[in-house]
């Protein structure tokens, strides 16, 4: 099955919000788990198992279980505010008309940093839409779906979309050829010239179950 990232995500009782990203086991080649949106504020983003995705196309992902169960399970990144003291700089004071040394004084004020922790499982990567492909020999384009054999949710392949080096197409590239996933960017075992010998599809074609 494809799982495409920014689609409406749909439970068994209405739309619950949108798909933002999935995490890989980048040993097993697994993908564990997608990272929901919540339509309602403050938007939470939820970490759901990938089992529980029922079906899916190029437009929206179907879950089998409710917007509250969702709202249930673990969030994928918690915002906690962190004390620090930093220096909140004064005018000196002055003495008969000058200045006294130093020109400035600092006093220590307590104030909060936003600090943001994600909760991807140990030793996972998150892949999200969007996210840059490099060849060996430079930039190809970005992360448009990924495509999982739904018996084992093993990646089988990232749908690249790039317009330019191929026409409006989407290339399909087996997770066998990728050799590093960082944050925002994938790298790949292989150069231009063999990425554009791979299979390609129209950008608008609906991609069919890859089992």
């Amino acid at each position: 099955m494809d799982i495409p990232l920014n689609v409406d995500v749909y439970g068994t009782n209405g739309r619950i919000g949108q798909s933002t990203r999935i995490i890989v086991n980048p040993v097993s080649q697994a993908v564990t788990h997608l990272v929901v949106r919540d339509d309602e504020t403050p938007h939470e983003e939820y970490l759901v198992a990938v089992r529980q995705i029922e079906d899916s196309d190029t437009d929206m992902i179907r879950l089998d279980c409710t917007g509250e169960q969702v709202s249930g399970m673990e969030t994928f990144q918690e915002v906690e505010f962190m004390p620090t003291t930093v220096p909140l700089y004064e005018m000196p004071a002055s003495m008969g008309g000058a200045y006294a040394w130093p020109y400035v004084t600092a006093r220590p004020e307590a104030r909060f940093v936003e600090v943001v922790h994600r909760h991807i499982p140990p030793y996972e990567r998150d892949i999200r839409r969007g996210a840059h492909v490099h060849a060996k020999d430079g930039r190809v384009g970005q992360v448009d779906e990924l495509v999982v054999d739904k018996s084992t949710y093993h990646l089988t392949h990232l749908v690249l979309r790039e317009g330019h080096l191929w026409g409006q197409k989407d290339v399909l590239i087996p997770v066998d050829a990728i050799e590093d996933i960082s944050e925002n960017d994938i790298s790949l075992k292989l150069d231009k010239k063999a990425i554009a010998a791979l299979p390609t599809f129209p950008v608008h074609r609906h991609i069919q179950h890859v089992t």
